[in-house]
């Protein structure tokens, strides 16, 4: 019986938040679902409060046939000192990582000998047809796409899979795998909560639009699971492990507008309870007052909007092409409707002068917003942005490290410099949260008051020490 470990490394941030490893669950449920013998273990390294010696004790404790690696961008560092840990204790143990930062830095990661297969994109059948391949002699590795292996020396990438059209047979993630119960007293992704007992659900993968800052890991393009289908999972979701609170967290929800609103008259007909977040940002110029109605009859309290850029040039330059005045109506009625409103936002674009990242920044306090995100641009490897920034003769150098939307301590892509983008942020930050009329708002509508002391700890902790 193959024994496979697949782990979520991590990298600790200044804002550090948890959400359940969707990724290496989505894999393990295929794996379990085909080759119902396999053996399998997983392992989320930060909520499960471990270091990377822990982690390569689990290894040493598993002994795992196949070790399978799952790392964001800036999680590179700690993928690759596990990969060598895990070589030291098992030499001969196959090593196989996938994630954003394989898939858009596949040559980088492969420089490391210690990683012996490389998974880009999406990877359930790629992983399954690799697993089939080293323990059941099914298919040749040249034969598997999407997979980067070694072969007499060299490191040979095959063409990419083509994504998946039809998401509805994907089996539903692995939630018994994972120490749930943690995951319910950590910051999570979102900040605010109704309820504890929470889960992340994807409904949909891809995204049709193009802006450049994406690692665009399920490609560009729409492709949606049927509403049926959502309704399901949301079904196991609450009868089978008590959930009362969904966040969704796909990168487009309204892409087809139609479509979310079938997702919420099912939740109503089946008479499912939930608290409902959308803490990813949502297309804010595609919506409409019956989603709006329709996702507040749902359960819904708090959406997120991805501005990015009040700049209109820039809007263009990173190909999100957002309409601003929809998007500032799209707030508005929101709070309207009694939904919390967040914003995304995004400063320090290649070429962005001070005007620009000013008028980012009037737009969040002149808006509606309940809340607000204030992230700095990041060229990651792979991306279209780390290719304009390149073109435009910026020279990139960073280290893994630095390599968030937080606090990265890399800057040097846009005209105003590091120290006083932070400090423009701070100002913005501060004024944004110490507007009375915006406080009165904030706890009218705040779901769960016993929060609250832990958000003033927050906007003190990032406003009195912004680095």
């Amino acid at each position: 019986m193959p024994r496979i470990q697949l782990i979520k490394v991590g990298h600790p941030t200044a804002r550090q938040k948890f959400g359940q490893p969707l990724g290496i669950m989505y894999l393990a449920g295929s794996l379990r679902k085909y080759l119902p013998d396999l053996e399998l273990q997983l392992v989320d390294m930060l909520p499960e409060g471990l270091n990377s010696s822990d982690l390569a004790k689990k290894v040493e404790s598993f002994q795992p046939d196949l070790l399978g690696i799952s790392a964001m961008s800036f999680e590179a560092k700690e993928l690759h000192q596990l990969a060598g840990a895990a070589k030291k204790i098992f030499p001969k143990m196959p090593i196989v990582a996938g994630g954003p930062y394989l898939t858009t830095a596949s040559k980088q990661a492969a420089a490391d000998p210690n990683l012996d297969f490389i998974v880009r994109c999406e990877g359930e059948q790629t992983l399954l047809e690799l697993v089939n391949h080293l323990f059941y002699a099914r298919a040749g590795l040249e034969q598997i796409l999407g997979l980067g292996f070694r072969q007499n020396g060299e490191f040979k990438i095959a063409p990419d899979r083509p994504f998946m059209e039809n998401l509805d047979p994907l089996p539903f993630p692995a939630w018994d795998l994972i120490q749930l119960k943690k995951y319910f007293d950590l910051p999570r992704f979102g900040t605010a909560y109704v309820h504890k007992e929470y889960m992340q659900v994807m409904t949909s993968r891809g995204c049709p639009f193009h802006c450049t800052y994406c690692h665009r890991i399920f490609g560009v393009g729409f492709r949606a699971r049927s509403p049926e289908k959502v309704l399901e999972e949301l079904e196991v979701l609450q009868n089978k492990f008590g959930i009362k609170e969904i966040y969704f967290v796909d990168d487009c929800f309204n892409c087809k507008p139609s479509r979310a609103k079938s997702i919420c008259d099912l939740i109503r007909e089946r008479g499912l309870k939930f608290s409902i977040n959308f803490p990813n940002g949502l297309r804010g110029d595609i919506f409409d007052e019956e989603l709006l109605d329709k996702l507040k009859a749902a359960g819904t309290y708090r959406i997120t909007y991805a501005v990015e850029t009040a700049s209109e040039r820039m809007q263009k330059f990173i190909k999100k092409n957002l309409d601003l005045e929809k998007v500032r109506k799209a707030i508005e009625l929101t709070d309207r409707k009694n939904i919390l409103v967040d914003g995304f936002f995004m400063i320090g674009f290649p070429g962005e002068k001070r005007s620009e990242v000013e008028q980012t920044l009037n737009f969040a306090l002149s808006s509606k917003l309940h809340s607000l995100n204030i992230f700095f641009v990041t060229p990651f490897e792979g991306t279209e942005l780390f290719r304009q920034a390149k073109e435009l003769g910026y020279q990139i150098e960073m280290d893994a490290d630095d390599s968030t939307y937080f606090f990265p301590k890399y800057s040097g892509i846009c005209e105003v410099p590091n120290q006083e983008l932070h400090r423009m942020a701070k100002k913005t930050f501060v004024k944004f949260y110490l507007n009375p009329r915006r406080l009165y708002r904030i706890l009218r509508l705040f779901p769960n008051k016993k929060q609250l002391p832990y958000l003033l700890w927050l906007f003190l902790k990032y406003s009195l020490k912004w680095t």
